[in-house]
């Protein structure tokens, strides 16, 4: 290896430490809102709204699962366990064309 030679008439060949750098004081973070568990789905309250799903079928029947979720005084993800729970009643029919799926009543 070779060695580096020493500049500006300096003997020492190890390098020289920096100064330990400062540093901010740690300002903590804001605290986060904590997410509450969504409550758990009841067979009864899917009961009343795959009622609420059927009801709007019968009104206006070939319904896509948006527009479902939307015409169904419930939340989203209770409006598609009550289009699941039908489904599994064999109540419902599904058509597609294209990438859209129809939903009617049988």
């Amino acid at each position: 290896m070779a060695k580096k030679k020493a500049t500006s008439g300096s003997k020492s060949t190890a390098p020289e430490k920096a100064a330990p750098k400062k540093t901010a004081a740690k300002k903590s973070a804001p605290k986060k809102a904590v997410a509450k568990p969504a409550p758990a789905l009841t067979a009864e309250e899917i009961g009343h709204a795959a009622g609420q799903v059927w009801a709007a079928l019968v009104e206006a029947p070939g319904q896509t699962a948006t527009a479902l979720k939307k015409n169904v005084d419930a939340p989203g993800d209770m409006a598609m366990a009550a289009i699941g729970w039908l489904a599994r009643e064999e109540k419902l029919e599904f058509d597609t064309s294209g990438r859209t799926v129809k939903i009617s009543l049988k």
